[in-house]
Order: structure tokens, then sequence, then C-alpha cells
């Protein structure tokens, strides 16, 4: 709000407290491959936790190329959370 007010029009800040957002990414990008890993072991679909937009999108990405996974997102509002299935 001061930097909007002090530029004089709405500005997006992004606050990356000791690289907070970089390890976020990695461990859920870890925690990405280790579930779909899993999944395609058994065969089950199995969800993740609910998560925020933009960490349910780190996800779809780290995934969206895996041979043997695929992943969607169920759920609604804040309950909302990324589930990795099995291809067919």
């Amino acid at each position: 709000l001061m930097v909007s007010h002090q530029v004089k029009h709405w500005t997006n800040l992004i606050v990356d407290v000791e690289g907070y957002l970089v390890r976020r990414r990695r461990t859920l990008e870890e925690l990405a491959l280790r579930v779909a890993e899993r999944v395609a072991r058994s065969g089950r679909p199995q969800s993740l936790e609910p998560m925020p937009p933009y960490e349910r999108r780190l996800v779809h990405i780290a995934l969206r190329n895996h041979p043997k996974v695929g992943t969607q997102s169920v759920g609604q509002g804040d309950r909302r959370k990324v589930t990795i299935v099995p291809k067919q």
C-alpha cells in the first residue's frame, strides 16, 4: 500500500524472506515426484493437502511430462487440492 501510494498506481509486490519461495517450490516438486512414483506403483490416485492456486500450479507443472501419472485439481475454495492419478 505504501509503495502504491508513492508511485501513484497499484503495484504488486512479492516478498521472499530468506529464499522461502525457492525452498517451497523445491519441496513441492520433490513431494509431487515422490507421490507420483507411489501412485505409479500402486495404481491408486492420491490427493495432496489443500494448497493455494500458485502451489497447485507448481505441482501440475512438475508432473505434466510424467509418463505414468496425471494431475487434476479437486474441491472448492480453500479446500481445493491436487489429486495425482495414474494414466490409463
